[in-house]
């Protein structure tokens, strides 16, 4: 066990590491990528799509899917007949993302499901279809990780919208957690869909009430401006509302007072921000891939956050430090030689033993890697859902990008002003619910983190106690040894 003397002579031999816009000297970009960089239209558009259990997410993303062609008639008619012949029958748009045995037994998603289809002529579309159950927010967590977008999908049935947005002592619906992590993650904007308008007749009135609910939330509480916001009522149990290809079959209890976009037309309206000046490569791994005879014995996947990949390149796998270089690159299924940032690929390595390879981990800039360290500071926002006061000493696990570990709370730096981020109070005593707060933390094994004025992607971080998610923030510094 560590003395406090061991503790205090350890951190004195660590350097503090915040934002410095000298991180990247010397680095040079390539004229490809700088094109990437720089292109308002090119490159993947990634939308998650979040939301309470039973929402009717799936359903939904295979509706949309089908709308974009990137599911044919045959297997939109097989999962119609095994879905009847299971029981099953209304979940057969569902099993359209929902492949896994469990999941199609059990009737929810557990994992993150990642289809590709195309949704302009300048762009692709990467649903990330996240799972709803409280007990599987740690997926869900690593899927708004990846997007750029999210669609928070609403049960706009009677009493299906109350459910899932209540939060009574011992009932909180996952509506309000999902749209927490949506913001706390970066994403850019929401597009909120009022699903099973079926239900209630495509009403207006019903529609109407649950938007002024929901809208006043996201942006009084959550932070969402309203040019973020976009709401759609739809039925995707219907196909209705879906795509514009379908806008004249709009039943008329809907054509008579709705005036805005489909679903496509929005995401398809969905602006990725400026990424700024070129940086190195960082592509966390979310995927291990084991059973891809073109990507060889080391392989995973992942999403380009910064740099890009081409085949050849000699990068390193972080936080193991181990080099090796790209054998290579596949985007859905097909070999290409360059990958530009936003960009989700398959990457097969040589020179490195696949068990240097885990979910978590980064791929780096040879020349230019990550700095592992096993502590941090972080500025965060702590939820209603923090029953029990953050202490020095309190055991949470911590998430970030695609890693999830154990850590300890060290010290509570100071509380500060939630809007102008001033320090109210140094070194208090404990942080309750709603407040702000600069914490340093302590990982159980070494991560791969950045402050966020260098990467505002790898900074994002959820601290989770009990199941539910606590505070929610971004990483301000970092130690190194």
């Amino acid at each position: 066990m560590e003395t406090t003397e061991t503790l205090v002579k350890e951190f004195a031999a660590k350097t503090r590491v915040g934002g410095d816009a000298t991180a990247f000297a010397g680095y040079e970009a390539s004229s490809a990528e700088r094109a990437a960089y720089t292109s308002p239209e090119g490159g993947d558009v990634h939308v998650v799509i979040l939301g309470h259990v039973d929402a009717g997410k799936s359903t939904l993303s295979g509706r949309l899917l089908y709308a974009l062609k990137a599911v044919d008639d045959r297997a939109v008619h097989k999962n119609v007949r095994d879905s009847k012949a299971s029981g099953k029958s209304s979940f057969a748009w569902a099993w359209v993302m929902d492949c896994r045995p469990e999941e199609r037994e059990r009737g929810v998603t557990i994992d993150v499901s990642m289809k590709r289809c195309v949704l302009d002529e300048h762009r692709q579309l990467v649903v990330l279809d996240a799972p709803g159950h409280k007990d599987f927010v740690p997926n869900a967590i690593s899927g708004a990780s990846q997007a750029d977008a999210g669609v928070l999908v609403i049960d706009g049935a009677m009493g299906g919208f109350e459910n899932g947005f209540a939060a009574t002592p011992g009932h909180t619906g996952q509506t309000r957690e999902h749209a927490r992590l949506a913001r706390a993650l970066g994403l850019h904007s929401l597009i909120v869909v009022i699903n099973k308008m079926d239900c209630v007749e495509y009403g207006e009135e019903r529609f109407r009430f649950v938007v002024d609910a929901l809208q006043n939330f996201l942006i009084d509480d959550v932070g969402f401006s309203q040019e973020q916001l976009t709401f759609v009522p739809v039925s995707g149990i219907e196909g209705t509302n879906i795509s514009p290809d379908d806008a004249a079959a709009l039943p008329d209890a809907l054509a008579s007072w709705y005036r805005g976009p489909t679903l496509v037309d929005a995401l398809r309206a969905v602006k990725i921000p400026s990424r700024g000046a070129p940086k190195p490569l960082r592509m966390p791994i979310a995927d291990i891939i084991t059973e891809v005879r073109s990507l060889g014995g080391a392989a995973c996947g992942g999403k380009i956050e910064a740099g890009s990949l081409m085949k050849g390149q000699k990068l390193l796998v972080m936080p193991a430090n181990v080099s090796g270089t790209v054998k290579c690159v596949e985007v859905d299924g097909i070999a290409v030689d360059f990958a530009p940032i936003g960009t989700s690929v398959d990457v097969g390595l040589s020179d490195v033993d696949s068990r240097h390879l885990e979910v978590g981990s980064v791929l780096c800039h040879a020349s230019h890697p990550i700095t592992p360290t096993d502590e941090i500071e972080v500025r965060v926002l702590t939820t209603d859902m923090l029953r029990v006061p953050l202490l020095k000493g309190s055991k949470v696990v911590l998430h970030s990008h695609m890693l999830a570990c154990d850590a300890t709370i060290e010290e509570l730096v100071a509380q500060v002003d939630t809007v102008t981020g001033d320090v109210v109070k140094a070194s208090p005593r404990c942080i309750t619910r709603e407040q702000s707060a600069i914490l340093r933390i302590r990982t159980s094994r070494n991560i791969c983190v950045e402050p966020v004025e260098i990467s505002p992607t790898l900074s994002r971080v959820t601290l989770r106690m009990n199941g539910k998610t606590m505070a929610l923030g971004v990483v301000t510094a970092i130690w190194r040894s």
